[in-house]
């Protein structure tokens, strides 16, 4: 089972025409920092040992800094029998604005 490919700048009109669910690949530190809105964050070690727990009746949307990840990602989520959208380019080319997580103090 393969995967398709769109670019980063439409991952979230991909997201609502699907009914699907953005997942960021990064690293909890990094998603904290920004992340693009209404994702998720599943680091790809997670993906990487199973540990993880995704509806498989969603489109799964994937991205990461650069798309290096993400790929790898989608690679493994579409073996497992999810629909998955790798989103090339990663945050290095997302144009839209983007979320933090709030901490206390900010």
């Amino acid at each position: 089972m393969g995967f398709q490919n769109t670019s980063i700048r439409n991952i979230l009109s991909e997201a609502l025409n699907y009914g699907g669910i953005i997942v960021d690949v990064r690293e909890q530190k990094e998603f904290a920092i920004s992340h693009v809105p209404m994702a998720i964050n599943l680091p790809l070690e997670a993906i990487r040992q199973g540990n993880y727990s995704l509806p498989k009746n969603k489109v799964i949307l994937l991205y990461c800094e650069n798309g290096g990840k993400s790929a790898l990602a989608a690679k493994l989520l579409s073996e497992k029998g999810y629909r998955v959208i790798n989103t090339v380019g990663g945050l290095k080319e997302y144009r839209g604005a983007l979320t933090k997580v709030s901490t206390k103090g900010d």
